[in-house]
């Protein structure tokens, strides 16, 4: 394996990888080379590069990138080859590509890695990093990659301190740095939901807000949507208690002047009681590429989110 790569190197293998797809186009509307952005995807070595390479596909049909894949592992050494994602929309005749590199490094090494990837980064359009790698939330090993992009994407339900993690991403954004976690987008929908109570008067008058989340510590989806309370009720008081179930969050009571009880009987339904009335929603599983595309959308600051971690 060699020690240095050439950015040089990997330019060309782009240009010839095109050419060859271009070359190699059986269908009479050939290739269209499609990138919005560049999207520096950093994961541990032992990861599934295959499912990997799966889930950046679907992300390039709404987000079309040139991905750099970041393979970290504990021993020194680098390595590179290029890759292409393509596809072809319903009832066109043209293939739709986007570009990738796939770089395996050791985390010693990212002060160079981070001078390598410099060149490669599309001029003039904006750059994400996808953290896929725990050890982002402990040390300062990605802190060269960090002035390369716009925003840091993370998700601290890998981490096995959540309560650490989230100091962690806090820590980030007092340095500006607009970091987005997975962990609160996933909260999405049940806000919504929450707001939509609101708005109907169902929710009135809470004095207080009792959270339950299950298994031995609160996840970091539990913790922000307390927070997120603490926000928008600031006359209540939230706590956030230890329930029953599987690992995240469980339920939540508002009590005022109608008790309000949010639980989870299953991983897809919420029920919701209010007074006697009782209604059920349909809460989707949502997927890590829906997630990211979600936040790929919103290369600008979270407010809200800026907020809950105050």
């Amino acid at each position: 394996m060699p020690t240095t790569i050439e950015p040089e190197k990997i330019l060309k293998d782009l240009r010839n990888l095109w050419s060859d797809l271009g070359r190699d186009a059986e269908v009479s509307g050939g290739v269209l080379r499609a990138c919005g952005m560049t999207l520096v995807v950093a994961a541990a070595s032992e990861g599934d590069s295959e499912e990997l390479r799966h889930t950046l596909g679907v992300l390039m049909h709404n987000h079309p990138a040139r991905a750099i894949v970041l393979h970290l592992n504990e021993k020194p050494g680098l390595d590179a080859n290029v890759f292409s994602q393509c596809w072809m929309p319903f009832g066109k005749h043209q293939q739709i590509c986007a570009e990738g590199i796939e770089i395996t490094a050791g985390v010693t090494e990212l002060t160079h890695v981070a001078q390598l990837l410099l060149p490669l980064l599309v001029s003039d359009l904006p750059a994400v990093l996808w953290c896929l790698c725990p050890r982002v939330f402990s040390g300062d090993a990605f802190a060269p990659l960090l002035p390369l992009v716009q925003k840091i994407i993370v998700d601290s339900a890998t981490a096995a301190d959540p309560q650490a993690a989230i100091a962690a991403i806090r820590e980030l954004r007092q340095q500006g740095r607009l970091v987005a976690d997975l962990a609160w987008t996933k909260l999405t929908g049940l806000r919504e939901l929450m707001a939509s109570l609101f708005d109907e008067g169902a929710a009135s008058g809470v004095t207080s807000v009792e959270v339950f989340y299950g298994g031995d510590v609160p996840s970091p989806s539990s913790i922000y949507f307390a927070r997120w309370l603490e926000c928008v009720l600031p006359d209540a008081r939230v706590s956030l208690k230890r329930g029953e179930g599987a690992r995240g969050l469980r339920s939540i009571v508002l009590a005022g002047d109608t008790e309000v009880n949010i639980t989870r009987p299953d991983t897809t339904t919420l029920e919701v009681r209010v007074g006697g009335r009782v209604r059920k929603s349909t809460m989707l599983l949502l997927s890590e590429e829906i997630l990211m595309s979600e936040e790929l959308s919103i290369l600008g600051p979270d407010p809200v989110f800026d907020k809950v971690l105050q």
